[in-house]
């Protein structure tokens, strides 16, 4: 075993022969600072390759955490196990430089007139690799007793001596290992702290330099056995092709560039790899909140199309992630979590899974996942019908599985829209209920769908499904653009399902039949008009979730800030109508106008505020970037 971790070591820590391109984007996501408690929601952890846990960097001046970083933090605990669980100790040391880089943290430090180098990045999911590299900048050789110290929080892991290290346990018996990369001897444990001294003195001569690695691994999923996996040029390669997906978009310093790197780095860093149950890997809606832990179906969609982008592979396991737990009534979750027990199966969510798998494909032509997928997207579409069309007229209606009126409204992704205020529920089954009302957002995603499906019963040379699909679009096209249209407003609403009177609200759902591209030429005319009209929806960030004179309008959740989502449908909707130059000056004005988008260190919000660009609820959040990419990419 030791042999082997000193390979390991060894040959993840080799020289790169390839440029490197992440320099040039410093702190986009700031990583900075040191938990004050285990549920410190403070900072921000760095992961990448899709670990379950991540690690920070030093708040700027502190030479005593200088030599070390941040953590680990815990992802599905949403804890940090430790403020630092392994700084490398040297005297005299002085704090220097620490940034966060794509797919990598960095220190530079001083100890008298040593100049140390450190680097912290993801060999794979389940192994972070530290390397230090310690120059003599003096005239004479240094010797040196070196030793990795470190800590953890009291109340959450119980450290043991290992070979080569320590281990920590954790609460729930998982096992975060400290692999030093050269051996140790009298490994200290005092309580909640411990000290690796390395058995040999390391020597420097002047002007030379010195590497010493670390290896910090999690045993939750996988261990020890995947350590060799990854290689330093590896890492180097891929953030480079993540970074060359966004060439197109200007140099590094140039604005839009920042943000589509920024909706990359942002991404990856909510990323989770297989474990547990789940034998696929996607995206936390974000890692900056302690109930985001989990997968969301609709993110789970909009994530995949935004990923495709530059990595079609996680792209393909977020999808694969939801329909592995798709149920026997081709029903899937509105959220999965590691323990099931905490699944959602009150509600499912609006249906976009046939798009993303279009999408996907176009990146990737991966006929096995087409093979794989297409029927239980069948499955799942049938499922609406089946159980969310009250009257079986083929207007389907957001349910649920419980009868509430509250899971009805998780279910249409838009908790509490103002179009929702007097819904009631209507029962079709035992287990299935509709709200009394026939949204035009899911009905146009549904048409939507139906064409996703024919152009993959094509692709599959699945004929007599293809001709079913187009037939199906086509009745529902007409369907929705007869009942839903209202002449004298010239916009799309949700209708009363007894009485087929409109749900007189103006919202983010009267531009999807445009996005869906099922509205007439004279339809789309008409709803640009009002989609830019300033007293509705082109406020200062354009596009709230509903109209702004209207009298419910507010900075609610879903009742007038701005969600990237439905930018993003909006603009690509007037887009393919023909209408590009509108298409290009609201983007420039999304981005001009989100507050910080466009700037290093500051996040990218849950959504914001319309009329100030404010950011508003959780950081760091999957599917704005995921939007600002695209949007990025579509308008180059």
């Amino acid at each position: 075993m030791r042999n082997l971790l000193l390979i390991a070591v060894s040959l993840v820590l080799v020289g790169c022969q390839v440029e490197d391109q992440r320099h040039a984007f410093p702190d986009l996501i700031d990583h900075h600072g040191v938990p004050v408690a285990a549920e410190d929601w403070s900072l921000v952890p760095f992961t990448d390759q899709g670990a379950w846990f991540g690690f920070a960097l030093p708040p700027a001046g502190r030479d005593d955490l200088t030599g070390g970083f941040t953590g680990p933090f815990l992802m599905d605990s949403g804890r940090w196990l430790s403020p630092q669980l392994a700084r490398l100790e040297l005297a005299n040391v002085t704090a220097g430089r620490s940034t966060g880089l794509p797919g990598m943290l960095e220190q530079e430090w001083q100890a008298d007139d040593l100049l140390v180098t450190q680097q912290l990045w993801f060999n794979t999911a389940q192994t972070a690799v530290v390397e230090s590299i310690i120059k003599n900048a003096g005239t004479s050789p240094r010797t040196l007793k070196v030793a990795w110290v470190g800590e953890v929080f009291s109340e959450m892991a119980q450290i043991t001596p290992a070979n080569l290290g320590c281990d920590v346990t954790v609460h729930d018996g998982s096992i975060i290992r400290v692999v030093a990369g050269r051996p140790v001897h009298d490994v200290q444990i005092t309580e909640h702290r411990y000290r690796l001294p390395l058995a040999d003195p390391v020597t420097v001569g002047p002007g030379d330099s010195v590497t010493i690695g670390l290896m910090i691994t999690s045993t939750a999923s996988g261990g020890p056995s995947q350590l060799l996996e990854g290689t330093w040029k590896q890492n180097v390669q891929r953030w480079n092709d993540y970074l060359d997906a966004t060439a197109d978009l200007g140099a590094p310093t140039d604005s839009t560039r920042i943000l589509a790197v920024k909706a990359i780095q942002t991404m990856v860093n909510n990323w989770r790899g297989p474990r547990g149950r789940f034998a696929h890997g996607g995206l936390f809606p974000s890692s900056n909140v302690w109930y985001f832990n989990g997968f969301w179906a609709w993110d789970s969609w909009k994530h995949a199309v935004g990923l495709a982008s530059f990595d079609p592979g996680i792209a393909s396991d977020q999808l694969r992630l939801m329909f592995d737990h798709q149920d026997s009534l081709g029903m899937i979750a509105d959220v999965v979590y590691l323990d099931a027990a905490e699944d959602n199966w009150r509600d499912t969510k609006p249906p976009l899974a046939g798009w993303a798998l279009e999408e996907v494909l176009e990146h990737t032509g991966d006929l096995d996942l087409l093979k794989d997928l297409y029927p239980r997207l069948k499955t799942y579409h049938e499922f609406w019908y089946a159980h969310r069309d009250h009257d079986g007229d083929g207007l389907c209606e957001y349910g649920s599985t419980d009868g509430t009126i509250v899971a009805a409204r998780w279910e249409s992704g838009m908790d509490n829209a103002v179009r929702f205020d007097h819904t009631t529920m209507l029962q079709n089954g035992p287990t299935a209920w509709s709200m009394n009302q026939e949204s035009v957002d899911l009905n146009s995603y549904l048409y939507r769908e139906k064409r996703a499906l024919h152009s993959l019963a094509v692709a599959l040379g699945e004929h007599a499904d293809a001709t079913r699909w187009a037939a199906e679009a086509a009745l529902l096209g007409e369907r929705i653009r007869s009942a839903m249209y209202d002449e004298d407003t010239g916009w799309f609403y949700d209708i009363d399902i007894a009485t087929g009177d409109i749900i007189p609200v103006q919202g983010p759902e009267g531009w999807v039949p445009l996005w869906a591209g099922l509205a007439t030429e004279d339809q789309a005319a008409r709803l640009r008009t009002t989609m830019l009209d300033t007293t509705k929806f082109r406020t200062h960030v354009p596009f709230p979730t509903v109209a702004r004179d209207h009298p419910e309008f507010s900075e609610g959740y879903w009742r007038g800030l701005v969600w990237l989502d439905q930018v993003y449908f909006a603009i690509e909707g007037l887009r393919s109508y023909g209408y590009h130059d509108d298409a290009e000056a609201l983007t420039r004005q999304v981005f001009s106008n989100l507050e910080g988008a466009m700037v290093a260190g500051v996040p990218l919000r849950e959504n914001y505020h319309p009329l100030t660009g404010e950011g508003r609820n959780v950081k760091h959040f999957s599917w704005t970037a995921a939007h600002l990419l695209l949007l990025a990419l579509e308008a180059r």
